[in-house]
């Protein structure tokens, strides 16, 4: 039979100490988030830091949109991409082709950021739609975001959306935004090599 020295006791009663303290700790310091990508994005952070953080001590309350998390409010000029046949029989390829159309003017910048501000499906996977094309957003010669749009009238696959740090972040496309676009569409120019 073996002794049991003080030194074990002490060091079994100091283990279990440590444990239990941790185990309060952690139940009274950590807070877990779940986030469907069926839900718009929300997250509850008392010092207002976090995207769509709320406050709960009745202090004001700040609601981060797309344009905020995109980082585009200082945005000027877009180049924007239309694809050659977005929804062709090439469904790997089909963003190789397209034409572009850039500008700065305000009446087609402002309406594709103002479709941005407001709140996301934050995803973790791409859906399962083709996009029609994108949108390269700057400030100066500063490229800042890239965004892809679908004008589709039906279906679940009409969106603008953006990827940042591995997520997926969806808003739907207003009906004035498509609009726009589609009017767009039919002046933008094939690419060509520049000397």
């Amino acid at each position: 039979m073996r002794k049991i020295s003080f030194q074990h006791i002490f060091l079994a009663l100091f283990i279990f100490t440590t444990i239990a303290s941790l185990t309060a700790c952690e139940t009274t310091t950590t807070k877990t988030i779940e986030v469907s990508d069926t839900e718009l994005e929300s997250v509850e952070s008392p010092d207002g830091s976090a995207p769509g953080a709320k406050a709960t001590d009745g202090a004001a309350v700040k609601t981060y949109t797309g344009l905020d998390i995109a980082g585009l409010h200082q945005a000027d000029s877009v180049q924007i991409l239309f694809f050659t046949d977005p929804f062709g029989k090439d469904s790997l390829r089909y963003t190789r082709f397209f034409k572009h159309y850039n500008t700065s003017a305000a009446e087609v910048v402002h309406p594709l950021l103002k479709n941005l501000d407001q709140l996301f499906l934050l995803r973790t996977e791409v859906m399962k739609c083709r996009s029609e094309g994108k949108v390269f957003f700057f400030k100066g010669t500063q490229e800042l975001k890239t965004v892809y749009f679908n004008t589709q009238a039906n279906g679940d696959c009409a969106y603008m959306y953006f990827i940042k740090d591995g997520g997926f972040y969806y808003f739907r496309i207003q009906p004035e935004t498509a609009a726009l676009l589609r009017k767009i569409k039919p002046q933008a120019v094939q690419p060509s090599a520049e000397n």
